[in-house]
């Protein structure tokens, strides 16, 4: 017994992830050689630097559930506001609470819990 529309269905996931990847091999393959010719170019200005040692900058992502610096607002006003010691869970609790967020899913919850981290982290770094 064969499910056809299963196989059907299966063959055109698996195409589509397929054409995924080959878009992203593309465009590795174009930032190599633009990391190549940059390469090339330090080393025709400064000579004695070594490419490779320049430690590579994580990429800024954007979340969509807060916008610029609203997340680190709402981070700090919890802190303000708190009358002694918090967890990232419980300041995450205030952030959901404040941006109206349904408290009850603890995945995500876990979520911006890891990005109050993240935020206060930063703002120790800044002396804040």
């Amino acid at each position: 017994m064969t499910n056809s529309h299963v196989v059907s269905a299966l063959r055109l996931k698996r195409a589509e992830i397929s054409g995924h990847i080959h878009d992203l091999e593309k465009r590795i393959a174009r930032q190599r050689a633009n990391l190549a010719n940059l390469d090339a170019t330090i080393k025709l200005f400064s000579p004695g630097t070594n490419p490779d040692a320049i430690p590579p900058k994580r990429p800024y992502r954007r979340t969509r559930y807060f916008a610029r610096n609203e997340l680190s607002r709402l981070t700090q006003d919890a802190l303000r506001t708190a009358s002694g010691p918090l967890t990232s869970a419980e300041i995450a609790a205030a952030v959901m609470k404040a941006k109206e967020m349904p408290p009850g899913d603890a995945a995500f919850k876990g979520i911006v819990a890891e990005r109050v981290l993240t935020v206060m982290r930063r703002l120790a770094k800044r002396g804040q």
